[in-house]
């Protein structure tokens, strides 16, 4: 069996160096003996950060993208080693609804611009064969955004959508009445890390996400993302990874965005 663990909602902002990046998420994620260390780039428009590790990546280590599956036009997973390490790294998109909520999809690209109904973005990911996930967000789901999350979580199936939290979220709080709700209706909800656009917040990457037990064969014939998407088909479970912010880093992360 391999232990797969995985930072479900991460980026890779331009102003992050590569090395540096790679470094953490090998370190934060505690990749040894039959363990996969795994990474969810979630891209923002405009952004394409999957194809740096083909460009920049070169200078320091080798990568490899998975065969693409039948219909794909995009690889969805690829393999990074540098200096011994190796990394999963898995294509991945960030939307921003007309309800200005945030939708990923995790194992696809890009395939339209933010602003479609948040309902329609979820539909479009699980058509495209990725995961979708709304991840919560400091003060996003609440009001009128919070009631278009709770119908999306009403009119959507358990097997067609995740829910998202993140290490902001620190070990106080915020609660959040959604996210339990989410869990009581039997949605899957995927943890990460949702580093800020600052250098500091590099370090994060891999300190935060879920971990999951998987045969090795099944492994090498779906990939990270191919055997996400068979647990949650099937309802199975995983474990937290890591840890959230303490209060004092959630505050001044937090602070940092205003």
């Amino acid at each position: 069996m391999l232990t797969i663990r995985l930072d479900t909602h991460a980026h890779l902002y331009p102003q992050y160096p590569l090395k540096l990046w790679c470094d953490a998420a090998h370190r934060n994620l505690n990749v040894t003996g039959p363990c996969v260390g795994a990474v969810c780039i979630a891209d923002r428009f405009g952004q394409d950060a999957f194809s740096r590790f083909s460009t920049e990546g070169a200078a320091f280590g080798s990568w490899r993208e998975l065969p693409r599956g039948s219909g794909e036009v995009l690889s969805r997973e690829g393999v990074f080693e540098w200096d011994g390490k190796r990394l999963s790294i898995i294509r991945s998109v960030q939307y921003v609804s007309l309800e200005r909520i945030e939708v990923l999809g995790l194992g696809v690209g890009r395939s339209v611009p933010d602003g479609a109904p948040t309902a329609e973005l979820v539909d479009l990911v699980a058509q495209e064969g990725g995961v979708a996930c709304v991840p919560w967000s400091p003060g996003k789901w609440l009001g009128k955004r919070g009631s278009v999350v709770s119908r999306v979580m009403d009119n959507t199936s358990p097997r067609r959508l995740t829910f998202g939290d993140i290490s902001i979220r620190s070990t106080w709080g915020p609660f959040s009445l959604l996210l339990r709700r989410a869990r009581r209706k039997g949605f899957p909800v995927l943890l990460g890390t949702d580093p800020l656009p600052r250098i500091g917040d590099s370090e994060l990457v891999g300190s935060f996400g879920i971990e999951i037990a998987a045969e090795r064969a099944l492994f090498e014939c779906l990939g990270t993302v191919g055997v996400l998407h068979n647990h949650l088909i099937e309802g199975k479970a995983f474990r937290p990874w890591g840890s959230r912010n303490s209060p004092a880093d959630a505050f001044s992360r937090f602070i940092s965005t205003l």
